[in-house]
């Protein structure tokens, strides 16, 4: 009985470390990140940043973090879902890319702290109160204000095609709401703007208004990053090479998918920049008294590929501008 006795002692000494040692790891820190896209192939370079940012910080994935990812697949009825599914799953703070993202986490919790990363005037949005004072649960980073991105995404599309005098525009219930800063830019450029008097939402609705922009001869594209446009990205992309149709894009990711050129805020640094502010809420900083910042990089992205397929030469001075030539 003694030598069991012995044994069961010995067993206990051996187990007793680890036990201790379980016990006293600290719980994970869960990060919730809700997007209305669909999930990269491997680690997007905005979540990349963001991770790494993290980690500088002093917080790992896997060892003191968790990070819960959720996608709409550009699905945009299925965000509200998504953000109570992250509600349920009790994160510590959510980090939204989007407006429509930002906007079903605030929607599906008024108590766990969101942080976006990207909102598109989160003031106009209802998002928050003021950039300054942004009240409730919802902080983070903006895109920059519709009237001074609009301009220059126009802008740069003329400089890239010099014979643009008529500018389509891809119209959805989304973009439609935001045409006055757009309108404004197109005057004082001395560009016209078509704009359809329908919405487009399904695939057989963007080729009529691809066939109406060729009717119309339209010298050119702009498709904003609205949630219809994200869904049908390829679509539109395929659609503009085949009738070749320069097109200014709304994001980095119409470019990288075949896309012409792009222009917008850096998605990777206010990525990174969201993590600074997440670090900051788990140091016990509060959301309504963290100021909603404006991007302070943009970038310009060209595909040459694409120009070859339409048959475009983007001039020497637009490409010694480019932030990434896609060759």
């Amino acid at each position: 009985m003694r030598k069991v006795w012995q044994l069961l002692l010995i067993m206990a000494l051996a187990i007793l470390p680890g036990a201790i040692a379980e016990a006293q790891q600290p719980a994970k820190a869960k990060i919730g990140f809700l997007a209305f896209g669909s999930p990269p192939s491997g680690l997007s370079p905005s979540l990349e940043s963001f991770l790494q940012r993290l980690r500088e910080l002093g917080y790992v994935e896997g060892q003191n973090i968790v990070l819960v990812r959720r996608y709409a697949k550009g699905e945009i009825d299925r965000l509200p879902g998504l953000a109570a599914e992250l509600m349920r799953l009790k994160m510590d703070v959510i980090v939204t890319s989007g407006t429509s993202a930002a906007r079903a986490a605030r929607d599906a919790t008024k108590t766990i702290p969101i942080v976006m990363a990207g909102a598109t005037d989160p003031v106009a949005s209802g998002l928050v109160s003021s950039l300054a004072h942004p009240g409730g649960n919802v902080t983070g980073f903006s895109e920059l204000p519709g009237r001074q991105i609009e301009g220059k995404r126009l802008e740069l599309l003329k400089e890239a095609v010099p014979r643009v005098s008529r500018v389509a525009v891809v119209l959805d219930s989304t973009s439609r709401r935001d045409l006055a800063p757009l309108e404004e830019a197109a005057t004082g450029l001395g560009v016209a703007l078509l704009l359809s008097d329908e919405e487009v939402e399904s695939p057989s609705e963007f080729r009529k208004a691809f066939g109406k922009m060729v009717r119309q001869r339209a010298d050119a594209l702009y498709a904003p990053e609205t949630p219809v446009n994200v869904r049908h990205r390829n679509l539109i992309i395929s659609l503009a090479a085949m009738n070749r149709i320069p097109t200014m894009y709304g994001s980095r990711e119409f470019v990288e998918a075949g896309g012409l050129m792009s222009y917008g805020s850096n998605f990777a640094e206010l990525f990174r920049s969201a993590a600074t502010y997440v670090d900051k809420i788990f140091k016990g900083a509060k959301p309504a008294d963290l100021p909603v910042e404006q991007p302070t990089k943009f970038e310009l992205i060209i595909n040459l590929k694409a120009a070859k397929q339409i048959g475009l030469t983007i001039p020497p001075n637009v490409l010694a501008r480019a932030d990434r030539v896609i060759k």
